[in-house]
């Protein structure tokens, strides 16, 4: 209905608009020129006209229902380039549908805001990320064509993709691998932050980006590190990652993102030595990047175009992390009674021999549960993912209440996550507020943000084949540095007052809202607590 108003307003507008045209010329007595002038007006209703009826798709009386943008052909689009992954919450609110289709060109995208069917599309085998994967790749890496052959060659892009996607990715990533990475990465936390007694931060995003840089680089290169061999890297590496979505849109990158194709040219050649030395084989590594390019060399792809391929690892293991663990710090930091309570919690679990503390990070979900409430809470308000698929076959979504909706093949699917944890029938009317006891409450009805409302609506880590493979990793290097924090160390906000920086444009590219202006002008003071003065920090993984 909503939506039916604006096109409505807008029609209005486009009339009248014509209308006061006609009127004006209308008075000039020369009616040759009021001749044409009504010709030029109806040559441009017909226009619009046209472009109405072929802006609007055919569907399936199963489809979802159609949603008409409010300018023909392109009014999403704009939208989605504007507002990015927000445009989603947006439409969901706006029209209060679970799912529509929507109008976009001259063709069509599926769009998904209920949580039910969310879940039901991230279970299908018939929506698949991988000509997303394969196109991204290719703008972003710059692959010559006979690598990017060996991908999606005829009947190659299951067999090659979708292996390394559903089987190679997870598997480097559970059991004793996670373990393995997990340790390492915060062996490295733990160095770092038993040498920090006290610091002035000036940008507290820029700090916790370097903090956690170099643990989770070393955690998977190994001891051949090349981020630890040179320091300059790290900002080689983020400025890369800001310019993401200049480089996958691929449009001349050396004159549209200059500083982003020199950052991914120089990672090229670093990461280049590096697997041509042969270290991802090296037992230091981690079996992420090690299983990865054993993967590639088996298809013959030579060592710097395994490099190209991956110089998005380092970046997509704690791209999500960081803004993640900093919006955490935030909100737990800005709020004293419940930074106290944290405290007198996580501290219950921790084990002190003289100045050694070790905290059991692999404890922390199940017995620090309002430290856990917290994590998810910060999950809730900031993972912003828009899942992007292609419906490879003619498929199904069902809700479990009797509502279906057909999706036909060939057609892009995107379905937001934000959207499922925005919404208040849900979550209750302080949907958009962070509340730390969200997820202890025992509510055991149906209605908003009861036990059964909130197992339906929250959906940080994806699902299906495609559960976040992740989670495990960035889990233990946040509950590492946010317990360390929380413990140690006294933390003041420079002028003395939280004030914590605005949100970011949800970027479509990334999964977990940014600060506005990469935190700039927002710092802290931090020095050690009375009594963890001469604290070393160990930790149980």
């Amino acid at each position: 209905m909503a939506e039916a108003q604006v096109l409505v307003g807008e029609a209005g507008a486009v009339n009248e608009s014509a209308n006061g045209f006609l009127s004006v010329l209308t008075k000039d007595r020369a009616g040759m020129a009021t001749n044409s002038a009504i010709a030029v007006v109806a040559g441009i209703v017909f226009l619009f006209l046209i472009s109405s009826i072929f802006a609007t798709p055919k569907l399936d009386a199963l489809e979802p229902p159609l949603l008409k943008p409010s300018i023909p052909f392109l009014g999403h689009l704009i939208n989605l380039l504007q507002h990015q992954a927000k445009y989603h919450v947006i439409l969901g609110r706006k029209t209060g549908k679970p799912i529509a289709t929507l109008p976009m060109l001259n063709g069509k995208m599926y769009a998904v805001w209920e949580p039910a069917l969310i879940a039901s599309g991230l279970r299908s085998k018939n929506l698949s990320t991988t000509p997303q994967a394969l196109a991204g790749t290719q703008s972003l890496c710059q692959l010559r064509d006979e690598t990017l052959a060996i991908f999606s060659g005829p009947g190659k892009t299951a067999q090659v993709a979708e292996h390394m996607l559903l089987h190679i990715i997870p598997m480097s990533l559970a059991g004793a691998h996670l373990q393995k990475i997990n340790q390492v990465a915060v062996a490295k936390l733990a160095v770092d932050l038993s040498r920090l007694q006290s610091e002035s931060v000036p940008n507290l995003w820029l700090w916790f980006r370097r903090m956690l840089t170099l643990p989770t680089t070393k955690a998977m290169y190994g001891d051949e590190d090349p981020f630890a061999k040179d320091l300059d890297l790290e900002n080689v590496l983020w400025t890369f990652e800001a310019n993401l979505p200049k480089l996958i849109a691929n449009v001349y990158p050396s004159i549209t993102a200059p500083t982003g194709h020199r950052a991914r040219a120089t990672l090229g050649e670093v990461l280049g030595r590096y697997y041509a030395a042969r270290h991802d084989s090296s037992p230091s590594a981690s079996e992420f990047v090690r299983a990865r390019a054993q993967y590639f060399r088996d298809y013959d792809i030579t060592d710097d175009e395994i490099a190209r391929i991956e110089i998005i690892l380092p970046f997509t293991a704690m791209v999500n992390t960081v803004p993640a663990l900093f919006w955490l710090f935030c909100f737990v930091f800005s709020r004293p009674t419940l930074l106290a309570r944290l405290r007198e919690e996580v501290e219950l679990l921790t084990t002190r021999d003289g100045d050694e503390v070790t905290i059991p990070l692999k404890l922390l979900e199940e017995r620090a549960p309002l430290l856990s409430s917290c994590y998810k809470e910060t999950l809730r308000l900031t993972v912003h993912q828009v899942s992007t698929r292609t419906v490879i076959e003619d498929t199904t979504l069902s809700d479990g209440k009797g509502n279906s909706y057909l999706l036909r093949k060939d057609n892009v699917i995107q379905m937001s996550l934000a959207a499922s944890h925005w919404t208040e029938q849900f979550w209750g009317s302080d949907v958009n507020d962070f509340n730390p006891e969200r997820f202890l409450n025992r509510k055991t009805d149906d209605g908003p943000g009861s036990q059964k409302a909130i197992r339906a609506a929250f959906l940080p880590y994806g699902g299906g084949q495609h559960y976040c493979p992740g989670k495990g990793f960035a889990y233990a290097e946040m509950m590492a540095a946010m317990t360390t924090l929380l413990l140690g160390f006294d933390v003041e906000p420079h002028g003395g007052e939280w004030k914590v920086p605005d949100w970011a444009t949800w970027s479509i590219v990334d999964a977990v809202t940014k600060p506005k202006g990469k935190g700039e002008g927002f710092g802290i003071e931090v020095k050690r607590r009375e009594g963890w003065e001469g604290v070393e920090w160990k930790y149980d993984v």
